[in-house]
C-alpha cells in the first residue's frame, strides 16, 4: 500500500512540473490617443513552446473594458504576422463573440486542426486576436481579461500563470495649427485689399 502511495504521489509531482504554465498579456498600440482615434488591442499567448506540445486547441476568455470610453469596431483573428495559430491547416477554426454584456467581450475559439498539425506547426507565442475599438469619451480606460477554459490540442486544461492587465488614456482631441500656406494666402488676400483701397 505504502508503495502505491508513494507512486502516486510520485506520478502527481512529476505531472505538475510538467504542466505548461501560460502567460496571457495585453498589448494596446498606444499608452495616450485622441479623442476620436482607433486603438487597436492584441491579446497575445505566450509560455508555450514552438512546434511542441503541449499547443493552444482551445480559449474562451471575457475581455473587459470602459464601455462608456470605448466602442469595439472590429475583431481579428488570429495573428497578423504569423496567421491564425489555431488555423495552420486552413480548415478553419470555430469563431464566436459576444458583445451583449456592456463592458464585456466574450471570445472563444476552437481549432479544426489535428492534434500532430498543432503540436509539431503551433508558435510559442502569439497573438490570439485583436480588437479595434474607438474612443468614445476621454479619461483613462482600463482593460482586463478573465479566462473560463483554456485546453490544448487534446482537449486538456492548460494553467494560466499571468494575466495581463492595461490601460489607456483618452486626450482631448487638439486643434491642428493652420498650415503655413494657408496663413501665406489669408496674407496675400489681406495685401490684395489693402493695395485696392490704396489706389482708391
Amino acid at each position: 500500500m505504502k508503495k502505491i502511495f508513494a507512486t502516486l504521489i510520485a506520478l502527481s509531482v512529476s505531472f505538475a512540473l510538467n504542466s505548461q504554465a501560460l502567460t496571457i498579456d495585453l498589448s494596446p498600440s498606444a499608452q495616450q490617443l485622441q479623442l476620436g482615434e482607433n486603438l487597436t488591442l492584441n491579446v497575445k499567448v505566450s509560455g508555450l513552446t514552438d512546434a511542441t506540445a503541449p499547443s493552444l486547441g482551445v480559449y474562451d476568455v471575457n475581455l473587459n473594458f470602459d464601455a462608456t470610453r470605448l466602442a469595439i469596431s472590429q475583431i481579428i483573428w488570429g495573428d497578423a504576422v504569423k496567421g491564425n495559430q489555431l488555423d495552420l491547416n486552413g480548415f478553419g477554426s470555430l469563431q464566436m463573440s459576444d458583445a451583449s454584456n456592456s463592458g464585456t467581450l466574450n471570445l472563444f475559439e476552437l481549432s479544426f486542426d489535428d492534434v500532430w498539425s498543432l503540436d509539431n506547426w503551433q508558435a510559442g507565442n502569439f497573438n490570439l486576436f485583436s480588437i479595434i475599438f474607438s474612443t468614445l469619451a476621454t479619461g483613462p480606460a482600463e482593460f482586463t481579461l478573465g479566462v473560463n477554459a483554456l485546453g490544448d490540442a487534446s482537449g486538456n486544461s492548460l494553467l494560466v500563470d499571468s494575466l495581463g492587465t492595461s490601460s489607456v488614456k483618452i486626450n482631448t482631441a487638439s486643434m491642428p495649427e493652420p498650415a503655413a500656406s494657408f496663413l501665406f494666402l489669408i496674407g496675400l488676400i489681406a495685401l490684395g485689399f489693402t493695395r485696392i483701397k490704396t489706389q482708391e
